[in-house]
């Protein structure tokens, strides 16, 4: 079973994109103002918070030492996204998250693929992920990486008043 260790210099290559911890020097005006682009975070729990850069390098700091992660994406070097990945040692469990800032579209299947294959081969024995059905883009990414269907909360969220299903999907290491 996968057992964190120190993932500081972590750096992880996809076809076209490079994971890597985010740090505090990350932090600039663009990716402060994805987190306040309403668009941008239109699925995103984000939406609902204003983000400044002190809020933002105090995000960054509650990953220290928790064996979570939280990663950059980069495209030619430049920042496009984020990852967060919240993992449960004990269960053998880890739950992705993604955002993709304004420029980075169509990075995100790689970026998704490049941690789930990551995290398998760390031992991870299930690997998940969840998005609002309405979010057809997250959606596929999912399912293009092989994950399966594992669960929805039906009408749990509102978008633009209307309510929303969260569709959560799942990968196992190895078949249940």
């Amino acid at each position: 079973m996968y057992q964190p260790g120190d993932e500081s210099g972590l750096l992880l290559q996809g076809q076209r994109v490079t994971l890597q911890p985010f740090t505090a020097a990350d932090i600039g005006p663009d990716y402060v103002g994805w987190l306040n682009d309403r668009e941008l975070m239109k699925y995103s729990s984000q939406r609902f918070r204003t983000h400044s850069a002190d809020t933002c390098r105090a995000y960054v700091a509650s990953f220290a030492g928790s064996g979570n992660l939280f990663m950059a994406i980069r495209h030619e070097g430049r920042l496009v996204g984020t990852m967060s990945v919240y993992r449960s040692a004990v269960h053998g469990t880890a739950d992705i998250g993604l955002m993709i800032g304004a420029g980075g579209r169509g990075l995100g299947r790689d970026a998704w693929a490049t941690m789930l294959d990551y995290l398998l081969a760390q031992g991870t024995r299930k690997v998940t992920g969840g998005t609002l059905r309405c979010n057809v883009a997250m959606v596929k990414i999912m399912q293009a990486c092989g994950m399966q269907p594992d669960g929805v909360r039906v009408g749990q969220e509102l978008v633009d008043g209307q309510p929303q299903d969260i569709l959560y999907f799942a990968r196992f290491n190895s078949p249940c």
